[in-house]
């Protein structure tokens, strides 16, 4: 009989144990982002580092919620966002065609965007987006930089290139298969550092005022209201006690 009862409530724990672990890992909010250095990448160990990951560690510390941060391409974690709830993206623009498709928790950045071109290059003279028309833009194939060139009238294959990723845009345009980048220059030192390439060649020729530069935490329409309230008091707390502050100052933004 004893052992009946024994292993009765061992059966019990088991069951409540089963029971709750996939709920526990259906609230977990994944944080994800690309390999955007000093904003969030990889560190030595292959483990996410930077500017956005200390501040979600922070918001997080606070929110007290699980959670975990992966790195992998634009255009995945983009549509994984959309399509999946407590996803959490750490730098989005908003913009007109996203107003809708996401719950914006709170700004994370705010940066401005340059058209960037070689020093070297003597031959371009530009002093508006229009002129630059006659050359190649390139961007990161999913960002609104990609949609922004295009509805200012810039095509594919003709005088606008999308890259993969930051390393082979930077190549293209030292290799002079393009002739500029349209970037946020606060993360091109990092960049630079990254991918061999020297900083000191490269100059910001137009800033580009109508785009927009900041960055939101924004997460799918199918992820809980109290989960989207609950981060975005935790990152207004961080920034009202200092802590966003200190964080962007380590890092150099």
């Amino acid at each position: 009989m004893k052992l009946n009862i024994k292993q009765f409530f061992i059966s019990l724990v088991t069951l409540v144990v089963m029971s709750l672990s996939p709920l526990s890992h259906a609230n977990q909010l994944t944080f994800v982002a690309e390999d955007l250095p000093p904003f969030h990448f990889k560190d030595q160990n292959n483990k996410p580092t930077g500017a956005l990951v200390d501040m979600i560690d922070a918001v997080m510390q606070h929110a007290k919620l699980p959670y975990k941060i992966e790195l992998m391409p634009f255009a995945r974690i983009y549509n994984s966002t959309i399509k999946q709830e407590n996803i959490v993206m750490l730098s989005l623009m908003k913009s007109d065609d996203r107003a809708e498709k996401f719950k914006w928790i709170g700004k994370s950045y705010k940066s401005q965007a340059f058209l960037v071109g070689l020093k070297s290059r003597a031959d371009i003279n530009i002093k508006n987006l229009e002129q630059a028309k006659q050359y190649v833009v390139g961007t990161i194939r999913g960002y609104h930089s990609a949609q922004y060139l295009q509805d200012a009238g810039f095509t594919v294959k003709k005088n606008l290139h999308l890259s993969v990723n930051y390393k082979h845009m930077w190549r293209m345009l030292f290799e002079k298969h393009i002739d500029f980048i349209l970037t946020n220059f606060v993360a091109i030192e990092r960049e630079m550092n990254s991918v061999g390439f020297d900083q000191n060649k490269i100059k910001p020729v137009i800033e580009l005022t109508d785009f927009p530069g900041d960055l939101f935490l924004a997460t799918g329409l199918s992820t809980p209201d109290d989960t989207v309230i609950k981060l975005s008091k935790a990152l207004v707390h961080i920034k009202e006690n200092g802590t966003y502050d200190k964080i962007m100052t380590k890092w150099g933004l």
